[in-house]
């Protein structure tokens, strides 16, 4: 399949006269056409900011992209102006935004906010009438009457809104397809239709997928690559199988793993992850996780781990990258198999 998708070591930084943060620091994935990229991590890990300078859509005041670069179809987005930005931006790279209450205009119809992609990019010279025909559609796609295409937001529920959202990423059919926490504050069943129908509309139309998430079940459900993020790094990247169903992971994988609860009736008790995620203000020289770790060394401290590389898994460890503590690993992995 053709790469549609390339970030290498990109860096992103935000800036004031009183500190800087240091939102992404040196993270690097790459997509394919008709994938679905999971990135995971806890709130401040760097996700939306990583999706934002994808998006060309950072604040420009304050932030700023240090190193690297994002390839979309060959071509470094980084170094675009604003309007060629604008002519990529919602028509071949579109984003659900993660709270539809603020990415919705209360004062315009949904009719009217989904229609507005197809006048800014109207490349086929549509009419009036088309636009309006091919808004409805849209609508209909996502599972809202056409009939409701004159409403506001506010006559909408918190699904139905999300699914508006949605519609508005879609209408142009994009190449690639961010979806920001697309499933937040919603139940469970509107979460299940929402997921359902980004998967058929990708496959329908062979829309690449980044979803941002909190959540390993949604990961679990929708994707084909994860990136698990960590105070603007992506301490472990691989295939769906290598994060559920292999060996090796980072600590922090352990970890949230370790979180998610279990309704069996010998369930172990949950294992939260001790600790915060570091100030991006002030990061630890060495390892960011290491504060948090419980394998920590002064090695952790000191120096920050290289990625380990095994049939594109990815960890940035020390336990894998240090010959010294992949023996400590492996002594203690053969420890609790022998006491089993």
């Amino acid at each position: 399949m053709e790469e549609i998708l390339k970030v290498e070591d990109l860096s992103i930084i935000y800036k004031t006269d009183l500190e800087t943060v240091y939102a992404v620091n040196g993270i690097s994935f790459s997509l394919k056409q008709g994938e679905t990229l999971g990135l995971v991590g806890e709130t401040g890990a760097g996700k939306t900011t990583t999706a934002m300078g994808i998006m060309g859509l950072l604040p420009k005041r304050t932030a700023r992209i240090t190193s690297g670069q994002i390839l979309f179809e060959n071509q470094n987005v980084c170094t675009l102006k604003e309007r060629e930005m604008e002519r990529i931006r919602g028509q071949k790279i579109s984003m659900i935004f993660q709270d539809p209450m603020t990415a919705l205009n209360p004062v315009l119809t949904v009719g009217d906010q989904i229609g507005e992609a197809l006048y800014l990019h109207n490349e086929e010279g549509l009419s009036q009438k088309e636009i309006d025909k091919k808004t409805e559609e849209t609508l209909e796609l996502v599972g809202i009457p056409k009939e409701r295409k004159n409403d506001y937001p506010y006559q909408f529920s918190g699904g139905m809104r999300q699914r508006v959202v949605i519609a508005i990423a879609l209408v142009c059919n994009p190449k690639l397809l961010i979806a920001d926490e697309p499933t937040t504050a919603l139940d469970v069943t509107i979460q299940a239709q929402i997921l359902s129908m980004i998967c058929d509309l990708q496959r329908k139309y062979g829309t690449s997928v980044i979803m941002i998430t909190h959540d390993l079940g949604v990961v679990a459900e929708t994707c084909d690559k994860v990136g698990i993020m960590y105070a603007g790094e992506i301490v472990e990247y691989g295939t769906l199988e290598d994060i559920f169903t292999g060996k090796d992971h980072h600590p922090y994988t352990t970890g949230l793993f370790g979180s998610i609860p279990n309704l069996q009736e010998n369930a172990r008790r949950l294992h939260p992850i001790e600790g915060l995620m570091p100030d991006p203000t002030n990061l630890p020289k060495g390892c960011k996780f290491a504060p948090r770790c419980s394998h920590c060394t002064e090695l952790c401290k000191n120096k920050q781990p290289e990625v380990w590389e095994k049939d594109g898994h990815q960890i940035r460890c020390h336990l894998f990258s240090s010959s010294e503590m992949k023996q400590q690993r492996m002594n203690s992995e053969n420890a609790k198999e022998a006491g089993k």
